[in-house]
């Protein structure tokens, strides 16, 4: 095992005879065996590991948060499944058929060097063209807010993807605004310009433009440009692509296009169009329904969707077989993606669309730098002769993510300081993750290695949520070659002792969960890994693992297992136990069985290490994470929050925590912080000061816990405000208290 655990604390001793574990029949040890039949991993101290790599109590309840909820992105990621992290959706929606350039001359401008005013080439939309936009649209979701910024002002960026139906929604939204005309601009138009000559009470929409002129378009010249046209009653819409960066001062100049309007809505108008009647009959069969979700699901560009509306009338007025259809459409489907990746993508292109596939919707500097070090690995095999040279100004990160399908946008991650702006990326189609790594898997073996090589490396990466990411997509992989992957990649990562290896394990084992052919033999690999004769950091692995979404789903078989290995006598793995079963506590609907569970282990005729374990998992539990409450300024502790037979059975667990001889100082360390929340938060008082003084009574001791009160309070800069209304409300509850019992002892 590694010494290199930071999950291993150095006084992990062998502290006495471990209790055995149940052993499958004919079950051997990987491991070798001392003298004494122990396990050589058991018969001796740990090596310790480094002082600088040792982690404190909260940095573990930091990393297994962060785990958890890395593995759950992955995993929600890989499946297509929309998280909270994500700003906008991008899908089809309407688009513009036909060429709306062609037209008149009009407006000028002194784009390039000339002296005078030039034509700025566009062309003006008919008349008959924006009343078939008018029928056949489909409102997007951000439409309304399109229209609300164009009330108030004349200029507004729209940024949406290539193929999202841009240009259909900014005419239909001009067309609206009452302009007299509609024109399109050309892209050479350069809205730094000085002299753009605009018609009075006209709409103009220009279509993207990039990213030379976007690098030097600042706030100033977008308001120059808006007091033009507002001088001249018109309005403008500027169309950019969505992987376009922008300089952060533009405000309400840009507006991400967001979701879009619903594609099943946007066939059905062009069908009613095309058939001049309801086509509800034609689009309610079962294999059109079918397509539709298909669609729903691997989003086409919007012309796609257009077409099909029309095919579709074409069907219900008899002018065409819907077989047919179906099959051209299901046929595109396939072949589109598979000519995609394999013939359009270059090799630097299709390294970051796999990159993209493990880390989607992640910031952009985790991908481009796995992007990268992928592209050195295949150049490496594909060319061991030479030395693999990189342009440093090469590819733009502009035409990678739009080569690999994919958008950019703005967005947040936590640093040690704070929140910080990052730049992130995700595909623009949400299956794309799955379907680009079974590509790779089911087409290219001789790249099953070099990925395989490259996720392992990821795996040790020192930031957890990489770890995650690389550990999801081998555990994907995994799917098609379970054992194989169990062990040359998942097990190494499992037994290194790692802290790192340790999440990608777990990760691993997330995906081939899901299946329910794999989800039996992942459950009985983890059972196989916490028996006593396995090396210690396998143990822990599969103690962690149990606390996973994996353990959540299965709590009646991962309880009982978390049970037996709360009472060995490794404190590493004790620790593990504790922190799995603060996840479960967490997880819905577990709440109750997990105290329940922990008033066993801690019971006074229990078991010491089992106690121990379990007054270890109270603490865990407690500080986990914060309870977010709708009426206070901050986040409330769990145990001020329960209530019922949940929160009589956390007052006795706590005073069990008092009781013991280890873990007082933990315990009043953690009431400490409740009150120093109370400090800032005057509504937590009150449900702290009940809280003591259930607490109190149930340690039949009323004076202590007021005692370490005053004590804090006296320190400098303590929390004085706290502790005086706590202490007020105490003597309160006491008095009341004692009034109630002469009462009934009155009546009595």
């Amino acid at each position: 095992m590694s010494g290199a655990d930071s999950e291993t604390p150095q006084n992990d001793r062998f502290d006495g005879k471990e209790v055995g574990d149940a052993r499958p029949p004919g079950s051997g040890s990987r491991e070798s065996v001392g003298p004494s039949g122990q396990n050589a991993d058991d018969a001796a101290p740990d090596k310790q590991a480094q002082p600088s790599e040792q982690a404190t109590d909260d940095d573990l309840l930091d990393d297994s948060r962060t785990a958890a909820e890395s593995m759950h992105d992955a995993v929600g990621s890989m499946r297509g499944i929309p998280t909270a992290a994500r700003h906008v959706t991008i899908y089809a929606t309407n688009f513009v058929g036909g060429n709306a350039t062609i037209g008149t001359q009009v407006g000028r401008d002194n784009h390039a060097d000339a002296t005078n005013h030039h034509t700025a080439t566009h062309g003006a939309v008919t008349i008959e063209r924006l009343e078939q936009i008018r029928r056949t649209f489909a409102k997007p979701k951000a439409f309304p807010e399109i229209r609300r910024r164009m009330d108030a002002q004349s200029l507004l960026l729209l940024r949406a993807p290539e193929g999202w139906g841009r240009t259909t929604v900014a005419l239909c939204a001009l067309h609206e605004a009452s302009m007299t005309s509609v024109y399109t601009l050309e892209l050479d138009v350069e809205l730094r310009s000085w002299e753009i000559e605009f018609s009075e009470h006209t709409g103009y929409l220009m279509g993207t433009f990039g990213p030379d002129q976007a690098a030097h378009l600042h706030r100033f010249h977008l308001e120059r440009l808006s007091k033009r046209l507002s001088e001249r009653g018109c309005q403008m819409i500027v169309l950019l692509n969505d992987v376009i960066c922008l300089p952060p001062d533009l405000g309400e100049f840009l507006l991400d296009a967001g979701d879009p309007a619903d594609a099943k809505e946007l066939v059905h108008n062009h069908a009613r169009y095309h058939l001049d009647r309801d086509p509800a009959d034609t689009l309610e069969l079962p294999e059109v329904v079918e397509l539709l979700d298909r669609y729903t699901q691997d989003r086409p560009p919007a012309h796609v969707l257009g077409r099909l509306g029309s095919e579709l009338a074409d069907v219900a007025a008899g002018r065409a077989e819907l077989t047919e259809i179906i099959d051209r459409h299901l046929t595109t489907i396939s072949n589109e993606f598979a000519l995609w990746f394999d013939e359009h993508l270059s090799p630097e292109a299709r390294a970051f669309a796999i990159a993209l596939a493990v880390f989607n919707r992640m910031p952009l500097y985790m991908v481009s730098n796995a992007a990268r070090e992928l592209a050195q690995v295949i150049a490496s095999e594909e060319q061991p002769d030479q030395t693999v040279v990189w342009p440093v100004f090469g590819s733009r990160n502009s035409e990678l993510i739009a080569a690999a399908r994919a958008r950019l946008y703005r967005s947040t991650e936590n640093g040690v300081y704070g929140e910080i702006p990052v730049h992130v990326v995700e595909f623009t189609n949400p299956s794309y993750p799955c379907k680009i790594l079974d590509r790779v898997w089911q087409e290219y073996h001789i790249a099953h290695e070099l990925v395989r090589d490259w996720l392992r490396a990821l795996g040790s990466s020192p930031d957890l949520r990489v770890c995650a990411r690389a550990g999801v997509a081998a555990g994907l992989l995994s799917t098609f070659e379970f054992e194989h992957a169990r062990l040359v990649i998942i097990e190494p990562w499992a037994r290194s002792g790692k802290r790192s290896d340790r999440v990608a394990a777990m990760a691993a084992l997330q995906f081939p969960f899901l299946y329910s052919d794999l989800a039996p033999l992942v459950s009985r690999m983890l059972e196989a890994w916490l028996q006593r004769d396995q090396p210690l950091a396998l143990r822990v692995t599969a103690a962690r693992t149990l606390g996973s979404e994996i353990g959540q789903a299965m709590p009646e078989t991962a309880i009982p297992r978390l049970r037996r290995a709360a009472r060995s006598t490794r404190l590493s793995l004790r620790m593990a136990v504790a922190l799995s079963m603060a996840q479960l506590f967490w997880s819905g609907g577990l709440t109750d069985r997990i105290l329940r569970e922990l008033l066993y282990w801690t019971r006074p005729a229990g078991r010491h290490r089992l106690r121990d374990t379990g007054l270890r998992s109270v603490l865990d539990l407690s500080g986990y994470r914060l309870v977010r409450t709708e009426q206070n300024l901050h986040e409330w502790p769990v145990p001020l929050c329960l209530t019922g037979t949940d929160r009589e059975a956390i007052i006795t667990l706590f005073g069990r925590l008092i009781e013991s001889p280890e873990h007082p100082p933990e315990t009043y360390a953690a009431i400490r912080g409740w009150v120093d929340i109370a400090e800032s938060d005057p509504g937590l008082r009150e449900p702290l000061a009940g809280f003591l003084f259930d607490l109190g009574n149930a340690l039949q001791d009323n004076e202590l816990l007021p005692y370490y009160l005053r004590g804090w309070a006296a320190e400098p800069k303590g929390p004085r405000r706290s502790v005086q209304d706590v202490l007020t409300l105490l003597d309160s509850m006491r008095q009341l208290d004692t009034k109630e019992l002469d009462s009934k002892e009155q009546t009595e």
